[in-house]
């Protein structure tokens, strides 16, 4: 029953081959369904779970506040009778995306994109943990195939890293650039992604990962 955790860098290509893994595979794959589910056991808005994913608690905060502020029910929780009071808060969206993440490490076969999963699932045996990672300039130009200027596609791949950086960060103490963390660490900017897929295709199935996360010293 593999499971295999993707961290990465935006604009890597870590959604696009976690999602060709999967399909390749018949696993299950966990991305924008952690957010359905996370607001579905919370009884919040997908929305609101949006805003805080993956990102570093001063933004989150910053949020908090500007929602509150625009939405009183997100704090009363008067618009879902049966939520707990202050349930559209960090903590407690932190606190059911983890839950989710480890029954899906329990029941196996799955994909695990982003979230923290390498590091909430890091104890867990059989459990491969890969970093997907590029230069710059590559994931800057494969972003820009979406559209957008240079400029604007550089200030956003900065953002979003800096954000990703901080919610590893303050969520699990970590550095999520450490490759000791991983089992594997590819470069998209060597690899292409359907080879980098081809990778992951290949440790899934092989003997289980180190508890650890790590191949060796």
């Amino acid at each position: 029953m593999p499971v295999i955790t993707i961290s990465r860098e935006y604009g890597a290509g870590g959604l696009r081959i976690g999602r060709r893994v999967a399909e390749r595979l018949g696993l299950g794959f966990v991305d924008a369904i952690l957010i359905e589910e996370t607001a579905r056991r919370l009884r919040v808005p997908e929305e609101a779970v949006r805003r805080w994913d993956e990102r570093g608690e001063g933004f989150l905060l910053g949020v908090l506040r500007s929602m509150r502020t625009a939405h009183p029910e997100y704090a009363s929780g008067s618009a879902w009778p049966d939520a707990e009071e202050g349930t559209a808060d960090p903590e407690r969206i932190s606190r059911v995306t983890r839950e989710i993440i480890e029954e899906v490490g329990r029941a196996g076969n799955a994909v695990i994109v982003g979230r923290g999963g390498a590091f909430i699932l890091q104890a867990d045996e059989g459990v491969h943990h890969v970093r997907v990672v590029a230069p710059r300039a590559r994931r800057i130009l494969r972003l820009l195939e979406s559209g957008g200027s240079e400029d604007e596609v550089a200030r956003t791949l900065d953002r979003v890293d800096r954000e990703r950086l901080a919610f590893v960060r303050h969520r699990f103490g970590v550095d999520a650039r450490d490759a000791g963390h991983y089992c594997l660490v590819v470069n998209t900017g060597c690899l292409s992604l359907e080879s980098a897929a081809d990778l992951l295709v290949g440790i899934a199935g092989s003997s289980p990962a180190h508890a650890d996360g790590a191949l060796g010293a």
